[in-house]
Order: C-alpha cells, then sequence, then structure tokens
C-alpha cells in the first residue's frame, strides 16, 4: 500500500528540479534497523530512494503502526515517530531548511508537497480512527479491502492481490499479533472471502462480496 499516492522520485527527476535533488544526500541501512527515534534532534526530510521503512509510535510494550513508505514516499524527522528499515533501505535525506528554500523558489515542488503531506494526514487519522474503535478483523478487511482497490490485479472475475510483507510485519502494521493476524486470514479464507495463492498472495473471487463484509 503507497502511503502517499504521490513519487517524488519522479518529481525529482524533473529538469526544473535539478537544484533541488542537489540538497539530498543518500544514506543506506539495513533491514530491521532503527533509522530514526522519537527523540531524534536532527530536522530532516526524507525520501525513499529504495527499500521500505515502518513508521510507527511505541509507548513501553506497545508499538502503534503509522504507516509503510516505499520508494518515492516523503517522511520527516521531527513528526516524533520511530522509523525502521523495513528492507535494505536508501534514502535521500536533507535538512528542512534547505529543502524550504527550494520550496519557495520551485512553485512545482510546493505544490507535490502539500498533496504529500495532506495525504499522510488522511492516512494517519484513519489508521488512528481504526485503532480506535474497531477491532483486528476489521482493520485486517479494510487493508485487504484498500490493497485490492488501489493494487489488485483482474483475474476471472475477481483480483489477485500481492501484500508484499510478512504475517509478522502485517501484524505489525495493524497492531496485532502474528498468530492473531494469520488466524484471521485463514478464517477469511475459509468465509470465500480470498483464496490463497503463495505467500502473501491471494486470490479475491468477488470484491463486491469483500465491501460488503468490510461494511458489516
Amino acid at each position: 500500500m503507497k502511503f502517499t499516492g504521490v513519487n517524488l522520485l519522479d518529481e525529482l527527476g524533473r529538469d526544473e528540479l535539478g537544484e533541488l535533488r542537489n540538497v539530498f544526500r543518500e544514506r543506506a541501512w539495513s533491514k530491521g534497523a532503527i533509522i530514526f527515534d522519537a527523540d531524534e534532534t536532527d530536522n530532516l526530510v526524507f525520501i525513499i530512494a529504495e527499500g521500505r521503512v515502518r513508521v510507527y509510535l511505541a509507548y513501553e510494550d506497545k508499538e502503534f503502526t503509522l504507516g509503510i513508505l516505499g520508494p518515492g514516499d516523503l517522511y520527516a524527522t521531527h513528526a516524533g515517530c520511530y522509523v525502521q528499515a523495513f528492507d535494505d533501505t536508501r534514502l535521500l535525506l536533507a535538512d528542512v531548511q534547505s529543502v524550504k528554500r527550494c520550496m519557495t523558489e520551485m512553485p512545482v515542488f510546493t505544490r507535490t508537497m502539500v498533496r504529500v503531506l495532506g495525504n499522510i494526514l488522511q492516512n494517519t487519522f484513519s489508521i488512528i480512527g481504526g485503532l480506535a474503535f474497531k477491532d483486528i478483523y476489521d482493520r485486517l478487511m479494510d487493508y485487504i479491502l484498500i490493497e485490492a482497490q488501489d493494487n489488485g490485479v483482474p483475474e476471472g472475475d475477481g483480483l489477485t492481490i500481492s501484500l508484499g510483507l510478512t504475517t509478522e510485519q502485517l501484524a505489525q502494521l495493524l497492531g496485532a499479533t502474528r498468530q492473531t493476524v494469520s488466524t484471521l486470514l485463514n478464517d477469511m479464507v475459509r468465509a470465500g472471502f480470498m483464496e490463497k495463492r503463495g505467500r502473501g498472495r491471494f486470490h479475491i473471487p468477488s470484491l463486491d462480496a469483500l465491501k460488503r463484509a468490510a461494511a458489516g
């Protein structure tokens, strides 16, 4: 699931944004590494160039995942969240002041940035609402439905989706245990909402049936 819906790598490829590209530097992290913690003092903007990162909040022994960011997605270190490498990851980093200066000089990037931040805010409210008002089965159903609508590949009368996440990673995203998510996925298969086609790959025979189940 793409976090922002806008790919900033495509935007940075524009000829008119050459100056902006030059303010970013590249760094790499191995899978599982904590890239930034909630007390990060450097005020940075970063764009994922390769791999994925998990943005999450932590309190005592609980973690709440706000999203998984992929190539072209953007975030900032002053948001007070933890950022972890979900895969081997490369980031493009720049200090906020340099980016702000370029934004004032390049309106096209400013428009893109506003769109990105709006999508991030909308997604965060959706996640918080799900954690507060929905149980884990409903959150899993909503996640599968969004994946099917956004990234499903037509096959026969239905759609096939590839989650790109292990069961443990999906559990982290939804704020549940691995065992619970595994059990609920199997329940959805037994109920006929999905057919398992391989690791993290499912066929959805009827998107309408899935929508009705999610709404109910």
